[in-house]
């Protein structure tokens, strides 16, 4: 419990290096934890109490409480994820909040219902299609890059053109900066109002395969993940994040 407390303290620590200027690009801190079923709901009443506080509703960015569906051995159930548009914005809400009974409180009811598993940091490379923001379901694909710059460039191809997959769903390219699991690089996540439709969707169908044995010549495919979103707060959508 005391690790997690730790964790939650330095929940917007982040450091930034890409393609693009240091410290422009949004950076992801994902917060991976193991709650008991029976505390799911103080969870999410406490993400609901905080983001209705003074404190949670001048947050800047995204904050997402998402419920872990298929993660293979990982023992989280459930992963906090939080967006910032930069590293200066993370500066600049660490010192408005490291006093704020809101957060310490949130903070607090958290430690008292969930274990902490894991952090990882991960900073933006590129995205398109829908907002992530309205998705509702989600797939991630961990994979490891052995080259970032072609990757990306696949990526963007992969937006254009009438069998993108852009029109279906929400796609974004993070960058692993810091923990996270041996061997992994980078991860995929495409949001979806329902995975099965976007799944059994036949131009996914149609597009999806030969667009992965493209991919394969640059990446490994280290695992793939399904969370559900239970709650969300947050300002910054994925027109900035984008740009």
């Amino acid at each position: 419990m005391r690790s997690f407390c730790i964790s939650l303290l330095t929940i917007m620590g982040l450091a930034t290096q890409s393609m693009l200027p240091a410290n422009a690009n949004a950076i992801w801190v994902d917060y991976q934890v193991a709650v008991s079923p029976i505390k799911q709901n103080d969870v999410i009443a406490a993400f609901d109490k905080y983001k209705s506080t003074q404190t949670g509703r001048a947050f800047p960015g995204m904050m997402y409480l998402n419920a872990i569906v298929a993660n293979g051995a990982n023992p989280a159930t459930h992963n906090l994820a939080v967006v910032y548009e930069n590293q200066k914005e993370w500066e600049t809400r660490s010192a408005a909040i490291s006093s704020s009974p809101d957060f310490l409180q949130f903070q607090g009811a958290l430690a008292t219902s969930a274990q902490f598993v894991s952090e990882t940091v991960y900073e933006h490379v590129v995205g398109f299609g829908k907002n992530a923001e309205e998705s509702k379901q989600f797939i991630g694909y961990a994979v490891n890059v052995r080259n970032a710059a072609r990757y990306a460039e696949l990526m963007r191809d992969s937006a254009e053109g009438p069998e993108a997959l852009s029109g279906l769903a929400s796609i974004d390219l993070w960058a692993v900066k810091a923990g996270g699991v041996p061997g992994v690089t980078h991860i995929v996540v495409i949001g979806v109002e329902s995975r099965a439709d976007y799944l059994d969707d036949p131009l996914t169908q149609s597009v999806l395969p030969a667009f992965q044995k493209q991919l394969s010549r640059v990446r490994d495919l280290v695992g793939v993940s399904y969370v559900d979103n239970i709650a969300t707060t947050g300002q910054l959508g994925s027109n900035q994040i984008r740009k």
